[in-house]
């Protein structure tokens, strides 16, 4: 019982450290080539709403509406791995503690 909390508690970690990355990727966006040179164009999240702010990468192409949508994907899947291991955690740990005590009669004859 104690591995299968331990295994959930490092998925919860995992899980957080990419919904934190995606969170930021999304937030700067994409790197690309704007005129002469290869930057960051966007700082502060403003492409998400504005798409007219799309055109400021001229290569690669198609770049922005790429990268939304792969870390859009990576931040939905982290967030239900950290559910998903966070449930796992909280049912590891009542059955480590209430396991043996819940749901047993503990009649003298020996059945449940």
């Amino acid at each position: 019982m104690l591995s299968s909390v331990l295994f959930a508690a490092v998925g919860v970690l995992g899980a957080g450290y990419s919904v934190v990355v995606s969170s930021v990727a999304l937030n700067q966006g994409p790197k690309c080539v704007n005129g002469t040179q290869l930057t960051y164009p966007f700082s502060d999240g403003d492409y998400l709403a504005d798409h007219t702010l799309w055109e400021k990468c001229l290569e690669p192409a198609g770049v922005v509406s790429w990268h939304i949508s792969l870390f859009a994907v990576l931040l939905t899947m982290g967030l239900i791995q950290v559910a998903l291991c966070a449930f796992q955690v909280v049912n590891g740990l009542l059955g480590a503690i209430c396991g043996d005590c819940c749901g047993c009669n503990g009649g003298s004859d020996g059945t449940v």
